[in-house]
């Protein structure tokens, strides 16, 4: 009996078939998986959002701040006894610490600035160049003994974190210094546009740009940062902080012009990469956004909306805040008008 068999003719057929499919396929199946992340992400800051509401209702409508230093009064340094960041205090209308990582975070979140090894980051693993155990300064009046581990202070903050906060509403009020200076949590009802005012956005991936404004001989996260989209200079090259490092009276606050930060030699999210420094614009923290050259944003009234990082600039409706409202509405001006934003 004679034996069918395929010919080399068809079998070679079939496999460039198989191949043409996979060549079809595979991108389907990549922008698909790459939509089911996104989708993921936005549900995660949709519900961080409505955390930070449900917060406010037990605060008399006020907003927390992005982080203090357990070290408050008198001043002595936030890696002197540790962090106390907005992510612990959010945490019990949240309930799952797996809401603060996106699926869309290649290094699965950064660790706190304090963390230790010998838990190894409270059982998170430890991302890729953070040091642990940089915080030894352990001070018994100021760190609980839940939070010294293996000899070494621990941030109350989830141990891996995908999101950081607009300092404009969410204020980096880390001691007594930053309260002398003026900085002031914030009442919602004091914003302009609760569904158009950016609380929460997505971390860059870059150590070196969420570290550029802790250079140190350690290397640390400073994932206890909160972001802005403000500069103190109209050309948008310095970073405005919110804080003492403003100076004792308020500088002019200028909001950031797109093409003043991606074109030229200020092209801020590829300096942060290649030559990290002190004072970029904070916006560098979260690297322009992540998804398509935007971000999925948590909004002040607890939505959550995708939007090109762009279109958060734009002058007329500036989702960053056209006030800092956590420095006394502190006029923010349009750097190509000098006019005070709408």
């Amino acid at each position: 009996m004679k034996r069918s068999a395929f010919t080399l003719i068809e079998l070679l057929v079939v496999i460039a078939i198989i191949a043409i499919l996979a060549a079809i396929l595979f991108p389907v199946f990549a922008k698909a998986k790459f939509a089911a992340k996104k989708t993921g992400d936005l549900s995660n800051v949709k519900q961080l959002s409505l955390g930070m509401t449900i917060y406010t209702t037990d605060y008399d409508d006020i907003y927390p701040s992005a982080y203090f230093h357990r070290a408050f009064n008198p001043a002595l340094g936030g890696t002197n006894s540790g962090y106390i960041h907005w992510s612990a205090m959010i945490q019990p209308y949240v309930k799952n610490t797996q809401l603060f990582v996106s699926p869309l975070d290649s290094i699965r979140g950064h660790a706190p600035t304090c963390f230790s090894s010998s838990d190894n980051n409270s059982g998170a693993g430890i991302p890729a160049g953070q040091a642990a155990n940089v915080c030894t300064t352990v001070n018994p009046a100021l760190v609980p003994p839940a939070y010294i581990r293996g000899g070494v202070v621990v941030d109350e903050q989830v141990p891996r974190i995908s999101y950081t906060v607009n300092s404009a509403v969410i204020p980096r009020m880390r001691n007594i210094g930053d309260v002398n200076r003026g900085v002031n949590v914030v009442s919602q009802t004091q914003l302009d546009n609760v569904s158009d005012t950016i609380l929460i956005a997505g971390f860059t991936d870059n150590l070196s740009c969420l570290a550029s404004a802790s250079i140190t001989a350690t290397v640390r996260s400073a994932s206890h940062r909160s972001t802005n989209g403000y500069s103190v200079d109209q050309a948008n090259t310095r970073a405005y902080f919110g804080s003492q490092e403003d100076g004792a009276t308020r500088p002019p606050i200028w909001a950031l012009n797109y093409r003043q930060i991606t074109t030229g030699g200020n092209q801020i999210f590829n300096l942060c990469k290649t030559t990290p420094r002190t004072d970029y614009p904070l916006s560098v923290y979260t690297g322009g956004g992540r998804i398509e050259g935007g971000d999925n944003y948590g909004l002040a009234d607890g939505s959550a909306k995708y939007r090109k990082f762009s279109q958060t600039l734009n002058v007329n409706q500036y989702m960053w805040g056209p006030r800092v409202y956590t420095d006394g509405n502190a006029p923010v001006l349009d750097p190509l008008t000098g006019v005070a934003l709408p």
